[in-house]
């Protein structure tokens, strides 16, 4: 079965699940990561937990909806322990790439603005989440990173379109090939994010900025979102293009050596192979 084929399959859960809770408090749904105790490290069953509220929010009729991590993070990426712990496949592989795809399409495409709120930290997956979002209110102290380069394994998310998007293609190479961290303010500064304030107000400047949104006429913003983000001709080929790259990289002996170096918590050694 090629990618191409893989891009079809869609996975849907119902709203709440272990790794995903879903609430709506006047009129704004509320997606909660809830793998705290993993810093909400993605698995395919959160990303399932997650396409299942976004679909909930929509036969909810919420108008806005605020995606978040429970804890001292929003979410770190994938989680490489449990890479680390079983083989996969080359099937299992693809669908879960793609099923990371899809859940970044998910809220690209959903027709309700997505505020994505940053603590602590949106690393890898956590940051192509992120990127998907409308809007990103971050905390002063939070990070933000695309480490993907620095273990071996590549951007997924369409993050090779929606990063230049917000920053510029020069910048977006520089954090890509560097897999730089960002803090808030450094964030805020080249346009990453739309807002950053202290740790201690992140919660009341997410919250008012949903309900701003929400006490707005819905269906004008439903058209402003799908014309102000209208899905460019390419974004199958843009998502189809990064799950070969990634496919590709995690055959690589350089893939397995960022895999056992976090394991055993030191820096890899990359030979290019």
């Amino acid at each position: 079965m090629t990618c191409t084929e893989d891009r079809r399959v869609e996975t849907v859960e119902p709203a709440s699940t272990e790794t995903v809770d879903y609430r709506v408090d006047d009129n704004v749904a509320y997606v909660t990561l809830t793998r705290s105790d993993r810093l909400n490290a993605v698995t395919k069953e959160l990303y399932a937990g997650v396409q299942g509220a976004l679909k909930r929010a929509s036969e909810d009729d919420a108008r806005v909806i605020v995606l978040e991590g429970e804890g001292r993070a929003f979410c770190v990426g994938a989680d490489l322990k449990d890479h680390d712990e079983r083989e996969r496949t080359a099937a299992e592989k693809r669908e879960y790439a793609w099923t990371a795809q899809r859940t970044c399409e998910a809220i690209q495409t959903h027709e309700r603005p997505v505020i994505v709120k940053i603590q602590g930290y949106a690393i890898g997956a956590g940051a192509e989440m992120a990127l998907s979002a409308d809007l990103i209110v971050m905390a002063t102290q939070a990070e933000i990173r695309f480490p993907e380069t620095s273990i071996g394994t590549y951007v997924g998310g369409g993050v090779t379109d929606t990063l230049p998007e917000r920053v510029g293609t020069a910048k977006a190479k520089e954090l890509l090939l560097t897999a730089a961290s960002l803090d808030g303010a450094e964030a805020a500064e080249i346009g990453l994010v739309n807002e950053v304030v202290p740790d201690d107000k992140l919660d009341d400047a997410v919250n008012n900025l949903a309900t701003e949104i929400a006490n707005n006429a819905p269906i004008p913003i439903a058209f402003a979102k799908k014309q102000l983000n209208q899905q460019p001709a390419d974004r199958e080929l843009i998502l189809t293009a990064e799950v070969d790259a990634l496919l590709t990289c995690m055959e690589t002996a350089d893939w397995q050596e960022g895999i056992d170096a976090f394991a055993e918590e030191r820096e890899p050694v990359f030979e290019g192979r």
